[in-house]
């Protein structure tokens, strides 16, 4: 009922800041990068990935109909996302010019921790600074892909799995996260900070410590912490 609550006062929240700003607002929203903009985890994706949720709030936001465009995939790094073949981020610069001043959410970056968890800390550190480089490009990227350029949120990681590696990992890379994020201008959604505590709660990894993904209450704390960033 609390998250229910919640999920509510987020959608009135939204529409109050709609109807006072008087400002026109996109019709189009673009969710990007891995297994969880796919919403894999859920019980139904295309009903309860956070991007269905958090499609709904921004139509209540902008009181017409919002197109979701889903380009994610499961599995993706910074690097694939970045430079593999037939890229998502090419991708996402054919639809943004197709649809400029789209509302954009970006998240990226576990799959690239998942690929170093049995390796060194050098190997570690490597990737972060793949990682860190590969990000600086997409935002870039997509920030001049349209006129007027998508309103971007980049989500920040939570941690599925406290008191492992991924303590010390998950933080340095949602400092970069926040670092790259603010030097060019994007929002970032604090999931780290709304996960904290409540990872058995919003995860699958407590019952299968093979999957790191959120369940619909989970996504749902996810759309929410997009809505109110």
């Amino acid at each position: 009922m609390l998250r229910c609550g919640a999920f509510v006062a987020s959608i009135l929240f939204l529409a109050l800041v709609a109807s006072c700003s008087g400002e026109s607002t996109a019709t189009s929203y673009v969710s990007l990068g891995d297994s969880l903009a796919v919403g894999v985890g859920a019980s139904d994706p295309r009903e309860y990935g956070y991007a269905p949720l958090y499609r709904d709030l921004l139509q209540r936001e902008t009181g017409g109909d919002m197109e979701l465009i889903q380009l994610g995939l499961a599995g993706e790094t910074s690097e694939s996302f970045v430079n593999g073949p037939d890229s998502q981020l090419t991708r996402a610069e054919e639809v943004l010019g197709e649809h400029p001043g789209a509302s954009l959410t970006l998240s990226l970056g576990g799959n690239d921790l998942l690929s170093v968890a049995d390796g060194t800390d050098a190997e570690r550190e490597e990737a972060l600074v793949r990682y860190t480089r590969n990000l600086d490009y997409a935002l870039k990227a997509l920030k001049e892909a349209s006129d007027p350029s998508p309103r971007t949120t980049i989500l920040a990681l939570y941690n599925p799995a406290p008191g492992s590696f991924t303590d010390e990992w998950t933080g340095k890379l949602n400092a970069e996260i926040r670092r790259v994020a603010t030097a060019n201008a994007v929002s970032v959604a604090a999931a780290d900070e709304t996960f904290q505590g409540r990872e058995d709660e919003y995860t699958h990894y407590s019952r299968y410590t093979w999957d790191v993904h959120p369940n619909d209450e989970g996504y749902e704390a996810l759309a929410r912490t997009l809505a109110e960033t």
